[in-house]
């Protein structure tokens, strides 16, 4: 679905390419996670996929086709819910599709259903301000499904959650991932995090990124905390720390 080809980029603040002559692939209705150290790069990704960055060299394809001639490519989700707090719920979930200019009786509709299928139903007159935490990143998370990208990439999203909190919303997500059937690619600093979730995970090893080293889940969905004990599993996550630590300058 998603491929980058010899793909390079500079931040005009460097003095060298942060993504240099990266290759790799994502295949539709996967669930992927990029992993590795603060600073390294996973953002510039999203952000190159998503057309907020211009690279300097290479081709970012989606469905065979260069991003930069596409609208609406891909949903993206960042850290921050960065909900408006004088919207209401409704109208901060209208907001992807006012910009598209579709019909007000439609947006409504659509609203309506997606807050049926997150589980809010009752939200739509609230404001962000009556949330809670994990009710403000699913709101942003069915903002993010109104774009109607197929291609989700969601940027740690759940950073700022507490632990139970983010433990429930790894597992709502999950469902949700099944039952839209997207692509969804996923930034985390979270070892466990990205193994719970993740079919395949890209492993940053090191700064510039040249290669991802691409590791597939030994587990099949759906998926219970159990698996996470499983030896080859408690290996996984053992080797996957030791990288990132040998990246990491005390």
């Amino acid at each position: 679905m998603l491929e980058f080809q010899h793909v390079s980029f500079q931040y005009e603040s460097e003095d060298f390419n942060i993504i240099n002559d990266l290759s790799f692939r994502v295949e539709k209705g996967e669930f992927i996670s990029i992993i590795g150290i603060s600073g390294c790069g996973k953002s510039t990704i999203f952000k190159l996929t998503n057309g907020l960055l211009k690279r300097k060299s290479g081709a970012i394809l989606l469905d065979g086709q260069d991003v930069s001639s596409l609208k609406n490519a891909s949903g993206y989700m960042p850290q921050k819910d960065l909900l408006f707090p004088w919207r209401t719920i409704e109208k901060n979930l209208c907001l992807p599709m006012e910009i598209a200019r579709v019909p007000a009786e439609t947006q409504k509709q659509r609203v309506t259903e997606i807050l049926k299928e997150v589980g809010l139903s009752d939200y739509a007159a609230k404001y962000p301000k009556d949330l809670s935490g994990g009710m403000r990143q699913r709101i942003s998370f069915a903002r993010t499904l109104l774009t109607d990208a197929d291609l989700l990439m969601l940027d740690e999203p759940f950073s700022a959650l507490d632990a139970l909190t983010r433990i429930n919303m790894q597992e709502w997500l999950l469902k949700q991932w099944m039952h839209f059937n997207k692509t969804i690619m996923f930034i985390t600093h979270d070892v466990e995090e990205a193994i719970f979730m993740s079919k395949k995970i890209y492993l940053v090893k090191q700064t510039p990124i040249h290669e991802l080293e691409i590791i597939d889940v030994p587990m099949d969905y759906p998926r219970s905390r159990d698996f996470m004990t499983r030896p080859e599993i408690v290996e996984l996550k053992e080797y996957m720390i030791e990288q990132l630590r040998k990246q990491v300058i005390i």
